[in-house]
């Protein structure tokens, strides 16, 4: 039996294609209360809800085990004959650990059948704590301010916050860490209802083999489960009269049975499910407010924008001369709305006593209008409309074989689960009245071009005739028709005309920075600092991240050992579509007419009347098929023109609402034509929108247009595909990196020490193509392969590339490189810039000039990682316990990996863009980590651990110096750094009225690079790729969490303020206790301030650059503080009905950010204050403010944008809200 089971688990292993299930293990011994001897043969049952999910029979020994049950809260039955049957409530189970219970049952010599009920205390000391971290249990977080699971997360020391959000943990960039909802693992949004939520668990170090793909912390998240009896919840939360920022919350939650077994009326199909609705008015709120400009100035602005200059000579924008007394201040943002909704359900399928199936998923919402800093004051009309949408789903099969209790076997308490799951998320930002209509994007009318043939004296040469000839084509008036799509723009270019009387001439006399606007163009910002009324979102872009994967894990006890064998597989599809609409009317004028822009003076068009010749000879416009553009071919075939015919279009001349252009035919007569269908981007090649290098679009997984592909083009695709027309397709795949892992860990007892080792092995595919080399774009000769030059120095590898004086008649070698690493013609190493040796002439000795194609790439090589985990925890007594581990771990490249083929295509015109790296390795840290925790009290423990990091091949920005055809910047796996640090964790369970959870960590944090661009300004000035440890941006070198809760309970418990008084007219005493069930709850966050640069110069927001001052990140922000409350009160509505339909009605209000505290995020650089650069007072920007339109109006609106609200913390924030249970 069991040689079959392991071989079907291990078809199922090998076939499995990831997804993590969060199980957890409830063990222990039952012995008899006074003798102290084992009972066997006990039957143990774990509920949850009222709903059976696990079961045991305790053997010879007493000993019992029920696994695999998912962290949560159960009741725990324990039955025996002779003993009194023992309920123990509430018993917290956490994720991957095994919860100790150990249960005396008392004898009776009575046959009882009501239990013995006893509340369950999580221990002080937990002889399972292999890992560091901590658990945050549902009833903790439902006393909590805040109750997202990122925000649970934060209250646990060691997790790095700046103002509230989850950021490093342990000094690894933000990045590194990862989150499971449900044992999937997230992509896109984590928000679910907060009444979803069971417990949220925090892995800081130790983790077991199990976990992967993460070189900072885990962050579990498990949901809550369906009940045996019909419940429910609904919650209203609102700001609506206690501050400006219009948050308002509704939720509601049900669950309950779906199907009873009609023997004992267990649940046999249960389901839970929540959702709420979040509407928030001021979606970013600030703690400086926002100025704007007032109402009726704004309508003037947006009415009239432009005006004539004091000289007559010119316009300018009426926005230039606005000052502070124009302005107002608001305490919230204006049109930055955010509706969110977030759903989340369970459904649990008992089928038998030992399978279980469960089913669920998670589905959030989200359509805002994103604040601009720079639209605020005269734009926010026209925020950014956003729109994404998370969606989860997964399936969980466990299967349990469990062990008869007078079984001596070897192998116990076998267990297999197979998990799957599917996660979408899917955004799009667009303009939020225009949406995918992309040519209404920047359209303020027809403008209509009226040209008359130009005349030269001359002689034709093919007729022989004197006369007027025909020399070019004049434009005597350039004509507006303004539409009403985006009416403040076609203000603009209205009120230009008229103060020029409609006396515009050509296209060039528009000018937008005076006002001029065309079709495709925006006014300019206000002093480049503030957008101008009526600018609009410039760009269009969708996205669709897709996860699929199945996860496979097989447990049993060997003897005393738990081992877990495990295999995961994960393929992503990443694929997304970016337009820029209003430059699609610049290139519009480009394409058409390209081809007939020359006269044919080999046929001319002598004019004659009545016989006589006019003096006058015309000349038709050449033909030249070859120059056509394939939009202008698209173009004519939509008006029903011959597509090779002579007619001129006039793109700009184009009616939205008649859905027809203008255009001249040869003879130079002007007709209307109507398209057949609207102006689309199927029109353009894909070549046309690339725009040699300075594309409108960029896609992959869509085509040019924004179709999605439903193929994976191979890379020789890019370079060769065409459609029926001859029009390269350049298809680009969708990213679909393979993520695979295999595990096994053993978990064991050896005397009183328990170990947890494991193996991890994981193997990451990139699945695309990668360059064979990243400092070639085309293919070169190695020493291996030369037959040339003869005499290599020895020195050189077979596989060394050759560089030449001329790469494509060469006549000497004049260096070599291999990799990096680049030598001169004799052989000797160079450290310095290369092409200071080997001459800035000289390249590659290139096979052929072929320049990129596709034998330039080759597959990307999968990564394989061995990581061995290795924890032990080491009870001294049942007060004390060391504990340590030794982990390597590691993370697929999260930055910059992904190929774009159209920037190696176009890497001549990318100048200082950095370029996407394929062929990113795996970053990888090696933690250690030593702690003791001591109980203090019978209710409090302390914990003190050291830990240490190394953290190696991080991401960072890279200079390929000497790259052919030119030097690129891109990403490369270089950086590293060091993690030191101390935490001290006080525990206080509830003592009387008071629950208290502290840590304090001390960290230092060092590393070559913050971010992967960290280096990015250093390269471009030149520095060599150098690497110096530095305090990292988030290198907190003090922190403080804080989580207080103080609670009055109820009846004989309570111990607050009370009032007694006689009933009049009995004897009867009435006793108010005025605090009852009631509390607060305090989170407090304390830190002292993060690194950042010094500059001993001043300058800028529009001018001026930095020096840097001293050493990077050598300067300190000042220490920030904040605190988050919560009071609340229960009411007990006791029901006539009997028990089970009791009511639970919660009032509450919660304050984020209760002093208000101004924390100062961010400073400028030359003079550390959050709000002021220096640079209006410096003497030498003086000559450059006075050269301003208007001095004083730069002065104002200047000093407002210096005080971002982006430098401070978050406001205070506060809510009221009531929740009802029954």
């Amino acid at each position: 039996m069991l040689k079959k089971l392991l071989l079907t688990v291990g078809v199922v292993l090998s076939f499995s294609t990831l997804v993590f299930s969060q199980t957890a293990t409830l063990q222990g011994v039952i012995t008899d209360q006074k003798t102290g001897e084992p009972i066997p043969f006990a039957n143990i049952i774990a509920e949850r809800g009222g709903t059976q999910v696990g079961g045991a029979t305790s053997d010879f020994d007493g000993k019992y085990s029920i696994r695999p049950i998912e962290p949560g809260r159960y009741d725990v039955k324990a039955t025996y004959v002779g003993y009194k049957p023992l309920l123990i409530q509430n018993v917290v189970v956490t994720a991957n650990q095994i919860r100790f219970l150990d249960i005396k049952m008392e004898p009776t010599s009575i046959a009882l059948e009501e239990f013995e009920v006893l509340e369950y205390a999580i221990p002080l000391i937990d002889k399972d704590q292999t890992s560091s971290g901590a658990t945050v249990t549902a009833e903790e977080i439902a006393k909590m301010p805040n109750r997202s699971a990122n925000a649970i997360a934060v209250s646990v020391g060691g997790v790095f916050s700046a103002d509230g959000e989850r950021g490093s943990v342990r000094g690894q960039r933000a990045e590194g860490t990862i989150m499971y909802i449900d044992g999937i693992r997230v992509r896109g949004s984590s928000a679910l209802p907060e009444a979803a939520i069971e417990q949220v668990s925090v892995i800081l170090g130790g983790v077991p083999a199990q976990y992967g793909d993460a070189v900072g912390g885990i962050i579990n998240v498990t949901t809550r489960g369906p009940s045996r009896t019909f419940g429910a919840g609904m919650e209203l939360e609102t700001s609506q009269f206690l501050d400006a920022f219009g948050y308002n919350r509704a939720s509601l939650n049900m669950q309950g049975p779906l199907l009873k077994s009609r023997k004992d009326k267990s649940s046999l199909l249960g389901y839970f499910v929540a959702g709420e609705f979040i509407f928030r008015e001021d979606g970013r709120p600030t703690a400086t407010g926002v100025y704007k400009v007032k109402d009726d100035i704004l309508g003037l602005l947006e009415k009239d924008p432009v005006r004539m200059s004091e000289s007559g000579q010119g316009t300018f924008y009426r926005s230039s001369s606005i000052k502070m007394s124009d302005l107002e201040h608001l305490k919230a943002t204006k049109n930055s709305n955010n509706m969110d909704m977030n759903i989340s359900g369970k459904i649990d399928v008992r089928t038998t006593p030992n399978i279980n199936l469960s089913f669920g998923g998670s589905y959030n919402s989200s359509n805002s209008r994103a604040f601009s800093l720079a639209n605020s004051i005269f734009n926010y009309k026209n925020n950014a409309h956003i729109k994404d949408n998370t969606w989860r789903v997964y399936g969980r099969l466990t299967h349990r074989f469990p062990t008869d209790a007078e079984s001596r076997s070897f192998v116990k308490n076998v267990y297999y689960n197979l998990q799957a799951d599917y996660s979408v998320y899917n955004y799009e930002q667009q303009d939020a009245g225009h949406k995918d209509d992309l040519f209404k994007y920047g359209y303020l009318g027809a403008f209509t071009r009226h040209m008359v043939r130009s005349y030269e004296d001359g002689q034709d040469d093919v007729i022989g005739l004197s006369g007027l000839i025909h020399n070019a084509y004049l434009d005597t008036l350039y004509s507006f028709d303004r539409a009403e799509f985006n009416p403040i723009l076609a203000n603009y270019t209205q009120q230009y005309y008229d103060l020029r009387d409609g006396r515009i001439r050509r296209f060039e006399d528009l000018s937008p920075v005076q006002g001029g606007l065309t079709n495709g163009t925006g006014p300019e910002s206000v002093y480049g600092l503030w957008a101008n009324a009526g600018g609009l979102q410039t760009g269009y872009n969708f996205s669709e991240s897709s996860q699929l994967g199945i996860n496979a894990h097989f447990s049993a006890y060997l003897g005393n050992h738990e081992v877990k064998l495990g295999m995961q597989y994960e393929q992503r599809f990443d694929r997304a579509f970016g337009v820029a609409p209003t430059n699609l009317w610049t290139i519009m004028r480009g394409l058409t007419n390209f081809h007939i822009e020359q006269l044919d003076k080999k046929n001319p068009q002598a004019v004659y009347m009545n016989g006589f010749f006019m003096d006058t000879i015309n000349y038709f416009r050449l033909f030249d098929a070859e120059s056509q553009r394939t939009f202008d071919r698209n173009l004519r075939l939509a008006l029903g023109l011959d597509p090779n015919g002579l007619d001129y279009l006039l793109i700009d001349s184009y009616d939205f609402n008649t859905n027809t252009l203008i255009y001249y035919d040869k003879d130079m007569i002007k007709r209307t034509a109507t398209l057949n269908d609207k102006l689309d981007i199927n029109m353009f090649g894909a070549d046309e929108l690339l725009n040699q290098g300075a594309e409108l679009v960029s896609y992959f997984g869509y085509d040019h247009t924004g179709k999605k592909l439903t193929h994976k083009p191979s890379i020789n695709d890019f370079f060769e595909e065409k459609d029926a027309n001859g029009n390269y397709l350049r298809h680009i795949g969708a990213f679909e990196p393979i993520y695979t892992a295999f595990y096994v860990q053993d978990k064991f007892a050896f005397k009183d020490l328990i170990f947890n080792i494991g193996l991890r092995v994981d193997r990451f595919d990139a699945n695309q193509m990668v360059l064979k080399d990243p400092y070639l774009l085309t293919e070169a000769y190695t020493v291996g392969e030369d037959t040339k030059f003869k005499d290599h120095p020895t020195n050189m590898g077979q596989d060394f590339v050759i560089y030449v004086d001329q790469p494509s008649n060469p006549t000497k070698v004049t260096g070599y490189r291999s990799g990096n690493t680049w030598y001169t013609n004799a052989g000797l190493e160079i450290s310095e810039d290369p092409t200071v040796i080997i001459g800035k002439e000289s390249g590659p000795f290139l096979k052929n000039q072929a320049g990129l194609n596709a034998n330039c790439f080759e597959d990307y090589d999968p990564q394989w990682t061995f990581m061995p985990r290795i924890s032990f925890s080491f009870p001294i007594s049942d007060e004390a316990l060391f504990f340590a581990h030794y982990n390597v771990l590691t993370q697929r490249p999260t930055t910059g990996g992904r190929l774009n083929l159209i920037d190696y295509f176009f890497l001549t015109s990318r100048g200082t863009d950095l370029l996407g790296n394929p062929n990113l390795k795996p970053e990888k840290t090696i933690d250690y980590e030593l702690g003791f925790q001591q109980k203090l009290t019978n209710t409090s423990s302390l914990s003190i651990s050291g830990f240490y990091r190394e953290i190696r091949d991080q991401i960072q920005s890279f200079r390929f110096t000497g790259a052919y055809p030119n030097t690129y910047y891109s990403y490369y796996n270089l950086d590293f750094g060091t993690v030191k640090g101390l935490t001290f964790t006080y525990d206080m369970r509830r003592t009387g009225n008071t629950r208290v959870r502290a840590s304090y960590t001390l960290q230092f944090a060092n590393g070559t690079g913050s971010n992967p661009e960290t280096a990015r300004s250093l390269i471009l000035s030149g520095q060599p790729n150098l690497r110096n440890l530095i305090p990292l941006d988030y290198d907190r070198r003090h922190s403080i969490n804080l989580t207080l809760d103080y609670r009055f309970d109820e009846g004989s418990n309570y111990n607050g303020p009370r009032t007694t008084r006689k009933i009049k007219g009995t004897d009867q005493v009435k006793t108010i206790n005025w605090l009852e069930n009631s509390g607060f709850n305090l989170i407090i966050f304390g830190g002292s301030g993060t690194p950042y640069t010094k500059s001993s110069r001043i300058y800028g927001l529009v001018t001026g650059s930095r020096q840097i001052q001293g050493s990077i990140n050598g300067a300190r922000l000042p220490w920030q503080f904040r605190i988050d409350a919560r009071v609340d009160k229960d009411f007990n509505l006791k029901s006539s009905k009997g028990k089970g339909e009791d009511k639970y009605l919660n009032v509450y209000l919660r304050i984020n950010n209760l002093l208000n505290s101004m924390n100062i995020m961010g400073v400028y650089s030359a003079t550390g204050n959050p709000d002021d650069d220096g640079f209006l007072a410096a003497a030498e920007y003086q000559n450059y403010i006075n050269s301003q339109l208007d001095p004083q109006s730069f002065r104002d609106l200047y000093s407002l944008r210096i005080n971002s609200p982006y430098n401070y913390s978050l406001p205070r924030m506060i809510r009221i809200g009531v929740s009802f249970n029954f």
